[in-house]
């Protein structure tokens, strides 16, 4: 990877006098993306902050030492060797492809299993994931691979020339169980901060210099989508003084890595979702409602999907859908109907394309369910429950032969909100609760949301 790696403990922490959090000299342009409106300032240049006050005295500095040390142990004594700080090239060289067995577990899961699927149990599934940070910092693309290993599929690792990330980045909490998935190879293009637009188009040669309302003085690219000017600058806010404003992610060649793969993965168009925490910088100032989003979104959606399509009629591709909003680790229960309307849409939109699947998914009310660095994002608990439903829904459409067994009805919401896995009797149920997992055993047990993620 390019660029200095922080130390575990300067990566955790958040300058709470307990670890230390890395300025955004130490962690680059991660550390600035997709936070929300009470991150703007924390963790600016806070270790130079902390440390330089006299009111911490050698007490506290040894205090925090110790605490910083303690997590980096922990911390990296269960993580795998392959995770990252910082996103690697795009033109790095794609590893060889080897094969990862499936390690079913014979009794560990109550699963369905049908005949004429595409792809049976004990088949072979090519995983290839796009989008966001949410596939950077978050573990639900590693979950889901190691699910389809332990129903016995197999998922080879295809010499894919594109893809940027292997395994999820430093900034993803460590789960429970990542000792069952910390090794496995999944390959994604992951763009942390970026717009659906930036996974649409091939070049710029459409866009028009327009005054830009943003940091930068002068005139920058826009082109008009779904009736409204989008910035042809990627990155958060489209600040064309961030490193990554000129990069593209060419539909051209997400295609070659897609000709390879079963099923394609996308959650690029989270962050047109976010824009309000920008100053919707990336409409030109214009503030647009989510009914005038949506549209953009669907655009873009479509254009990648098509393209997708046009290089490999065969490829499922999944549109994950947008999760809710967060406030520190619970979800905000007040947007639940705006969020349902935002995805029911851009379901909708996509609907018009063959081979998509939109996957929706619940999150459990009261439960610590997000992380708070990075904010907004799920954590292992959301991740389990995303992966899950990607399962049901590769199972409901016919693409593979075999998946986890789930409540119906409304069964199903009150497995999700169980608040004890010990009193939860099928494994069904434990399959479906937000806050347990089956472990190696067979026995229904407690999941924390993951080191880091609180």
């Amino acid at each position: 990877a390019a660029g200095s790696k922080p130390s575990r403990a300067q990566d955790i922490g958040r300058c709470t006098g307990v670890a230390l959090r890395p300025s955004s000299a130490m962690t680059g342009q991660a550390s600035e993306l997709e936070r929300g409106p009470a991150d703007e300032s924390e963790g600016k240049g806070c270790a130079a902050t902390r440390w330089s006050s006299p009111r911490l005295g050698l007490v506290a500095v040894a205090a925090v030492l110790v605490g910083a040390v303690a997590v980096s142990v922990a911390v990296l004594a269960r993580r795998g060797s392959g995770r990252k700080t910082t996103l690697p090239s795009p033109s790095r060289v794609a590893p060889a492809p080897h094969p990862v067995a499936a390690e079913a577990v014979e009794g560990r899961y109550d699963m369905v299993d049908q005949d004429g699927a595409r792809i049976p149990a004990e088949g072979e599934v090519r995983l290839y994931f796009v989008g966001g940070s949410n596939v950077a910092w978050q573990t639900w693309p590693d979950q889901l691979h190691a699910y389809l290993r332990k129903l016995n599929f197999t998922v080879p690792e295809e010499n894919y020339s594109y893809a940027d990330l292997m395994f999820p980045t430093e900034l993803a909490p460590v789960c429970d169980d990542e000792a069952e998935f910390e090794d496995q190879r999944t390959p994604r293009i992951a763009r942390p901060g970026w717009g659906s637009w930036g996974f649409a188009y091939d070049s710029r040669d459409d866009c028009v210099a327009a005054p830009f309302v943003g940091e930068a003085k002068g005139e920058h690219p826009f082109r008009t989508i779904a009736g409204h000017a989008v910035s042809c600058l990627n990155g958060w806010a489209c600040n064309p003084h961030k490193d990554q404003h000129l990069d593209l992610v060419r539909p051209s060649d997400v295609v070659e890595d897609a000709a390879l793969a079963d099923v394609v993965l996308l959650s690029t168009w989270v962050n047109d979702f976010k824009q309000q925490y920008c100053d919707y910088k990336c409409f030109n100032g214009t503030e647009l409602d989510p009914e005038a989003i949506a549209p953009v979104s669907v655009a873009n959606l479509r254009r990648l999907i098509q393209a997708i399509s046009a290089r490999n009629p065969a490829a499922f591709i999944v549109v994950i859908a947008l999760y809710p909003d967060a406030k520190r680790t619970l979800l905000v229960e007040g947007t639940l109907e705006k969020i349902a309307a935002i995805n029911a849409a851009v379901r909708e939109g996509v609907s018009a394309e063959s081979n998509v699947a939109f996957v929706d998914f619940e999150l459990a009310p009261g439960q610590d369910m997000f992380q708070v660095k990075p904010p907004g994002h799920p954590n292992c608990r959301g991740d389990r429950i995303m992966a899950t439903q990607v399962l049901r829904a590769l199972f409901d459409h016919k693409i593979l032969g075999r998946t986890l067994a789930l409540p119906e009805g409304q069964r199903a919401g009150e497995c999700l909100r169980a608040t004890s896995c010990g009193d939860i009797a099928d494994k069904a149920c434990c399959q479906a609760a937000a806050i347990c997992r089956v472990d190696p055993d067979g026995e229904c047990v407690a999941y924390s949301p993951g080191v880091g993620a609180m």
